[in-house]
């Protein structure tokens, strides 16, 4: 199986032309990883690593649009297929997909994306941080962490709705200690918190980390609340 930062490089260079002492991307093209975005986000069978970022769309449809000038407006400001990409997955990371219609809104995420991404250890190391107060302080059992109690959700989805752990986190968590899965099949949840949940699953690929690093540190954070 490709890992999915493998497919991530594989799948839009797919999409990518060699356009020599120009952009590398127009607005209609801004517009196609704008849907292949977005449908990855907000849908569950669509993945855009699997489906190499395919959508459908044509330039005529695009031109119809009222709000093309938007993606056009895009591309030139984020003329790189990366820069573009990175932009949308920001966005529809922190489930503001329509903020790309309100720029300071999709600008503020952008750059929180970036600011979490280069110091992204030390986001995680707060964010444990986080919990292990939490649950000090509530004088709640370790097993709170993940487990539904009673009526109570668990802690780590309390801190992640709340703000005060961030999706980043929670992905790598998952990926070191799976639980999403379980907490998306939990009827107290499904209807409520489905869509948050996702984007966490949906960020598989798109957060970068050091995972034997992060991972002695999830471990030293275990052995700390054991």
């Amino acid at each position: 199986m490709i890992a999915p930062y493998l497919r991530y490089h594989q799948t839009f260079q797919l999409l990518r032309k060699k356009n020599v002492g120009k952009n590398e991307v127009d607005g209609f093209k801004a517009y196609r990883y704008y849907l292949a975005i977005k449908l990855h986000f907000t849908t569950d069978k669509f993945n855009v690593f699997e489906n190499r970022g395919n959508v459908r769309g044509t330039r005529e449809s695009f031109n119809a649009r009222n709000d093309r000038y938007i993606f056009e407006k895009l591309a030139n400001k984020y003329s790189t297929d990366r820069d573009i990409i990175q932009y949308f997955v920001s966005n529809f990371a922190y489930g503001a997909g329509n903020a790309i219609y309100d720029g300071k809104e999709a600008e503020d995420n952008h750059f929180e994306w970036n600011r979490r991404k280069q110091s992204i250890s030390k986001v995680f190391v707060d964010d444990l941080a986080s919990v292990i107060t939490h649950i000090e302080m509530n004088k709640l059992p370790v097993s709170s962490i993940f487990d539904f109690r009673n009526d109570e959700y668990p802690v780590l989805l309390n801190l992640f709705v709340g703000g005060k752990v961030t999706i980043e986190s929670l992905r790598i968590i998952d990926d070191l200690h799976p639980f999403i899965d379980t907490w998306r099949d939990n009827s107290k949840i499904k209807f409520i918190w489905d869509d948050e949940l996702r984007r966490v699953t949906k960020l598989t690929g798109f957060v970068k980390y050091d995972k034997i690093k992060l991972g002695k540190i999830f471990e030293s954070f275990k052995e700390e609340i054991a």
